[in-house]
């Protein structure tokens, strides 16, 4: 009876209660996204709410309670949200609003030069690729398949944060729509539609797809 109950509980050591609530706080976020957007103090409130995610996530996961897959189900359906509801520069301002803090605070970059280095030549390969690959749908479906399946394979293999620092979706995100709002050309809106898309397969279905990638890596070590 309670190995029925385990194995119920348990799938691949991805607790069920656990994946059930942090879908329902990715739903909360996106819920409040859409609400804010609607107030006054849009920028402000979404200024807030990045930030406080960013936080969260940065200490529940020093604390082993969520993972990187975890850290990403926060953000994905917000900001595919925003992505796909954008018709004018308030929802630019907004997507910025929403990704910068939580940027910011969750990316460690800054912890040292090689890290800084790392993260800028990664991240620049990465646009390279995206630039090359904009106009065509399965080039750009594969580039942003690629992408998470490095976010996760990292985030499984290497240390906490390593992904984050060579595979940053939100870095990814705003350095596109930087891009677009310099040029004045929503080049890449279409691109990140698809991007963020895959992203959310990856953020709901990873822990259960990589574990056994995960655990074969940590066994070879041992």
């Amino acid at each position: 009876m309670i190995d029925a109950l385990e194995n119920l509980a348990y799938l691949y050591e991805v607790f069920w209660f656990k994946e059930l609530s942090t879908i329902l706080q990715s739903i909360v976020v996106l819920i409040l996204v859409r609400w804010f957007i609607s107030l006054k103090y849009r920028i402000i409130l979404l200024l807030f709410l990045s930030a406080f995610i960013g936080c969260a996530c940065n200490s529940f996961g020093d604390m082993g309670y969520w993972n990187d897959n975890d850290t990403l189900k926060h953000i994905a359906p917000a900001t595919l949200y925003l992505i796909i509801k954008e018709k004018n520069s308030e929802f630019n301002i907004a997507l910025f609003a929403f990704l910068s803090p939580f940027f910011l605070i969750s990316c460690e970059f800054y912890g040292g030069i090689f890290f800084f280095i790392s993260c800028i030549l990664s991240h620049l390969i990465i646009l390279l690729f995206i630039f090359l690959a904009r106009n065509n749908i399965y080039l750009s479906l594969f580039i942003s398949i690629i992408i998470g399946v490095l976010y996760s394979y990292i985030g499984d293999i290497a240390a906490p944060g390593m992904n984050d620092i060579l595979v940053n979706a939100a870095l990814i995100t705003l350095s596109l729509k930087w891009i677009d709002h310099y040029t004045k050309n929503s080049r890449f809106n279409l691109f990140l539609k698809k991007f963020w898309i895959v992203l959310c397969c990856f953020a709901y279905f990873g822990s259960w797809a990589f574990y056994p990638i995960s655990g074969y890596y940590k066994e070879s070590i041992l």
